[in-house]
């Protein structure tokens, strides 16, 4: 029906505009705190950074890898010791993990994998436990850059297959 096709139109398109608010939002606090994680990281906390990636590599299951992908982000927030940081990511966290399953499952139905994110975790946690903190903030720009690519792409993916629907 008519209504239904331009519900389905506005529903993506309104999607992919609260995707992109909330990516730069998100992206600006998890830039800010790669660079103070860096910064504060301790021996302890390379190593429970490191747990993490160990972990993300080891496994093929995709919940387990979504959960592990919110801890590592966290656990970032975390070592930055700045408390808006961490409150304002924890806050967001279920709109957050909604994204990052939703990011995942299309990878893998895509590719099978999740190499490019995969590389930038490893990337800005060496930066990190090398308390290299311009370089872990330019990862995660990156690794920011890349969600959100992703994430209009998904967007773009479904408003074709909406394209398709039989028009009014």
């Amino acid at each position: 029906s008519q209504l239904s096709y331009w519900t389905s139109v506005y529903h993506i398109s309104n999607v992919q505009q609260q995707n992109s608010g909330c990516i730069a939002a998100r992206g600006a606090l998890e830039s800010k705190a790669a660079f103070l994680a860096a910064q504060n990281c301790t021996p302890l906390d390379a190593a429970e950074l490191q747990l993490i990636i160990a972990r993300l590599d080891s496994t093929q299951d995709e919940k387990i890898r979504g959960d592990l992908d919110r801890d590592l982000h966290l656990k970032i927030a975390q070592i930055s010791d700045n408390p808006l940081i961490l409150s304002v990511l924890n806050a967001s966290a279920q709109i957050t993990e909604n994204m990052i399953v939703g990011i995942r499952s299309y990878l893998m139905q895509k590719n099978n994998d999740a190499p490019e994110i995969d590389s930038q975790h490893t990337r800005l946690v060496q930066a990190i436990t090398n308390n290299d903190a311009p370089l872990a903030e330019k990862v995660m720009n990156e690794h920011m850059h890349t969600i959100e690519y992703l994430l209009n792409e998904i967007t773009s993916d479904n408003l074709t297959i909406s394209d398709n629907v039989q028009q009014p």
